[in-house]
């Protein structure tokens, strides 16, 4: 009942990630599409976990567990998170947890506890807050209270799109300059911002997904990272872990993110933003521009 307690507390807050060894971990479908990525920015919140699209597929464990917890929609637990509509808990070795959310509703509940990869928890549904049919699965590590990326725990899946750079930009108190080869710009300090977007390849039309990390060089050296790894809370701001950096100080608005602030000085400058999705492609924009003396 401890375990369960502290389970339901996490779960309230929905605020956490794990540390797991890349690949280690199994995809809970056999046929995924990922049509939401993790750290994206929600409007009302930030997205701690992926979504798999590919229909009414069975939902198994991504490693070997024990089932802690199992919520059906509409059942009588006030204090816990609604939007994710009927789910399940798992819990791993080295007090891992996978939570799978948005499962179809199940009539007859399993007795089973015990699970290996090949033991079916569920079946995608599109319970709770959800437009249409998919798995939300999260990944949460008790000891560090945070939420790991599930994409760099998961086997690699094809991708050749890159993602795409839309603009690169300099914010001045409240102006914003487009950056643009040949462009003449004030000195003194400027936040940078890149409007950017991973996509998918399965669609014809325009799907945007959250990058894996974003990276800015000033002439030549790096000024700044942000990687969407993991997010925790501290301090009651959902944070990068291992960073200082809130996911409300990473986005101007969805697409649109900061990427810190350089002291520009007279003369010639030169900016580069290299954006990198979770298989491996990359993009960059660059840009040389005049500093007013």
């Amino acid at each position: 009942m401890a375990r369960r307690a502290v389970l339901i507390a996490g779960l309230a807050a929905l605020a956490f990630g794990a540390a797991v060894a890349t690949g280690a971990l199994e995809w809970p479908v056999d046929a995924p599409i990922v049509t939401g990525t993790f750290g994206e920015s929600r409007g009302d919140h930030y997205h701690l976990g992926i979504d798999i699209g590919g229909g009414e597929q069975v939902v198994r464990p991504v490693l070997p567990g024990e089932l802690v917890f199992r919520y059906e929609e509409n059942a009588d637990y006030t204090s816990l998170p609604r939007g994710v509509g009927s789910f399940a808990v798992i819990r791993h070795q080295d007090d891992v947890l996978s939570v799978y959310c948005h499962l179809k509703r199940q009539l007859d509940r399993p007795d089973r506890t015990a699970f290996t990869t090949r033991d079916p928890v569920g079946v995608i549904g599109d319970t709770g807050y959800s437009e249409g049919k998919h798995l939300h699965v999260m990944v949460f590590d008790l000891q560090t209270g945070s939420w790991i990326n599930p994409l760099s725990l998961f086997p690699p899946v094809a991708d050749r799109d890159p993602p795409v750079v839309r603009r690169l930009a300099l914010r001045f108190g409240e102006r914003i300059v487009d950056l643009a080869y040949g462009i003449t710009v004030p000195a003194g300090r400027a936040e940078v911002l890149v409007e950017t977007y991973d996509v998918r390849g399965d669609v014809r039309f325009l799907w945007p997904l959250a990058p894996f990390t974003v990276r800015l060089e000033l002439n030549g050296a790096e000024v700044s990272r942000i990687g969407f790894e993991a997010l925790q809370v501290k301090e009651g701001r959902m944070v990068l872990r291992g960073t200082a950096l809130a996911a409300s100080d990473v986005y101007a608005s969805a697409r649109l993110l900061r990427l810190g602030t350089v002291e520009l000085r007279g003369g010639e400058s030169h900016l580069l933003a290299v954006v990198r999705d979770f298989a491996g492609n990359e993009v960059s924009r660059d840009v040389a521009f005049t500093v007013r003396q």
